[in-house]
């Protein structure tokens, strides 16, 4: 992404300020470049396979991370379709949990007007739909193999797209934690298929080897969930996951389980948590935390983080890693990595964004 395009310090384009949001719109970034490059590679790969011998691909996409910049036949498209959001009442934001309230506005989301939440989700969108194209195209070059392929689609995390007036990951919303798992093998996988239960990032790569007919891992938490896609069942799976947040911009480290429907949120900055029944409140407005009937839950959900959850080993890993990397700054000596080619856009055609076409000049965060 180029300087212009990116910005600096807490007003970047690819980060969590309001910034972000507020250069928004259609052009072009270089992770789009980045996206296409990846694409035609892998597409080449898979096409001049000969079939002689299985093969793993692994294939990494950014999109659809900002800056949320795209297509200007995307963001048209899409700009229509997008009804303008409407701001969170207060009412809303006064009973939020006081680790919300802050992260709000350590980045200043509710100082974006509903237009410019509105150009934002219509450029998320585009997007999307630009990821979904590429996707497209790589599943398409498996061609005449397809019926002996697996193909697994998933991401490292969700974003929020103005849902509750938020925008990023960093949160434990099901817009950020929840995230997609498609999954495709003809005559194993039942086609046009679902399942309700809950499995985790670290439960897939035991469910490939599985799939492949390899042995296990050993020493890894994950488990696999082969049966599942078959379209049966696993007697013991666990049917929770944990998910774990480090902190940034100030925020402290937090914790989340899901155990079935429940989801419990734990924020050590105030020893506290918030507690969600997906049930019956799927959008996650209605905290029952502080509710007598739900103390027991609480309290066997909050267990079950402390016994291997700790935020002190968390900042204390934080400490060691900048210890270390002060170490290495202090050498004055660069780093000499292995010898892999790096993507270089072309500056003037890979990025490209007209300023004049956003609703106000960009505020961002002091």
């Amino acid at each position: 992404v180029s300087p212009e395009i990116l910005g600096s310090g807490l007003n970047r384009t690819n980060g969590q300020t309001r910034y972000a949001v507020e250069v928004a719109g259609h052009g072009r970034n270089g992770f789009q470049a980045f996206d296409a490059s990846v694409t035609d590679t892998a597409c080449e790969f898979i096409s001049s396979h000969k079939g002689d011998r299985p093969y793993a691909l692994v294939v990494g996409l950014m999109l659809p991370h900002n800056p949320l910049i795209c297509s200007h036949e995307d963001f048209e498209y899409y700009y229509e379709k997008t009804p303008t959001p409407e701001p969170e009442p207060e009412n809303y934001l006064d009973r939020l949990h006081p680790a919300l309230r802050r992260w709000r506005e350590r980045r200043g989301v509710d100082a974006l007007s509903p237009e410019q939440n509105r150009r934002a989700v219509a450029a998320y969108l585009g997007l999307v739909a630009e990821l979904d194209r590429n996707v497209g195209r790589i599943v398409s070059s498996v061609g005449e193999a397809a019926d002996q392929t697996a193909i697994f689609y998933t991401s490292d995390h969700g974003d929020m797209c103005c849902e509750h007036g938020m925008w990023w990951k960093s949160s434990f919303y099901e817009g950020s934690a929840g995230i997609p798992l498609i999954a495709s093998c003809p005559g194993r996988f039942g086609a046009g298929t679902t399942s309700s239960s809950i499995a985790n990032l670290i439960d897939v790569g035991p469910t490939v080897l599985d799939l492949a007919s390899a042995p296990p891992l050993p020493d890894v938490s994950g488990n696999s969930f082969l049966r599942l896609l078959e379209g049966g069942e696993i007697p013991d799976w666990p049917n929770q996951v944990f998910c774990e947040y480090s902190g940034l911009l100030g925020d402290q480290p937090a914790c989340m389980i899901r155990a079935g429907n429940w989801k419990l949120n734990y924020y050590s900055e105030f020893d506290s948590c918030q507690l969600f029944d997906l049930s019956t409140d799927p959008e996650e407005r209605n905290d029952l935390a502080g509710r007598a009937e739900c103390s027991v839950i609480v309290n066997q959900l909050k267990a079950r983080i402390h016994e291997r959850w700790s935020a002190d080993d968390i900042l204390e890993a934080q400490a060691r890693q900048q210890r270390a990397a002060k170490v290495i700054r202090g050498s004055r000596r660069g780093a000499r990595p292995n010898d892999v080619e790096d993507f270089v856009p072309a500056e003037d055609s890979d990025n490209q964004f007209d300023f004049s076409q956003l609703p106000a000049k960009p505020v961002g965060l002091e």
